[in-house]
């Protein structure tokens, strides 16, 4: 993909964010698959779903700008995902296994954040309004996934690591 000029970053930029959702999806997936807490498990069987729609959403976002949707590389996320399948291949105890996971969630949710307040504000500017609408909602759902992931990691804290 030729970056030239500042709308060819911001789709490519938009591109990233599709092959991010995809894996925040199978990470999810993969990590519901290994939680043995059956309501932490649930809750990342939700953000997976969450994140299949994110990724309907986007491809009409590129509908909308007309462009084909496709997958860029996006390594922070790559990168998330290694950690934590490192992790879960050491077979750690349930509960160090449930904070890990809580812990990479966050830290995607905060990595979409960023990333879709970057992406909203080129489109607000641009004037697409359709497809900055579309940003807006995903942004704030990722912000609700967040604030989740930040009380559940706060609660799991509480529970593990607080002297008795």
């Amino acid at each position: 993909m030729a970056l030239n000029n500042p709308l060819d970053l911001f789709q490519y930029e938009l591109c990233g964010m599709y092959d991010a959702e995809h894996k925040i999806a199978e990470m999810y997936g993969e990590m519901a698959g290994q939680i043995q807490d059956g309501d932490l498990a649930q809750t990342f069987r939700t953000d997976e779903q969450k994140a299949r729609q994110k990724i309907g959403n986007l491809e009409q976002c590129f509908q909308a700008i007309g462009a084909q949707a496709e997958r860029v590389p996006c390594p922070p996320i790559d990168g998330m995902r290694q950690d934590m399948q490192q992790v879960m291949s050491q077979n750690p105890s349930p509960d160090v296994l449930g904070m890990k996971a809580v812990g990479t969630a966050m830290k995607a949710a905060h990595f979409e954040i960023a990333s879709y307040r970057g992406l909203v504000d080129k489109a607000v500017i641009v004037g697409d309004t359709p497809c900055s609408q579309i940003l807006q909602t995903i942004l704030v759902q990722v912000e609700e996934t967040a604030a989740t992931h930040e009380r559940l990691s706060h609660e799991m804290s509480q529970r593990l690591l607080a002297p008795a």
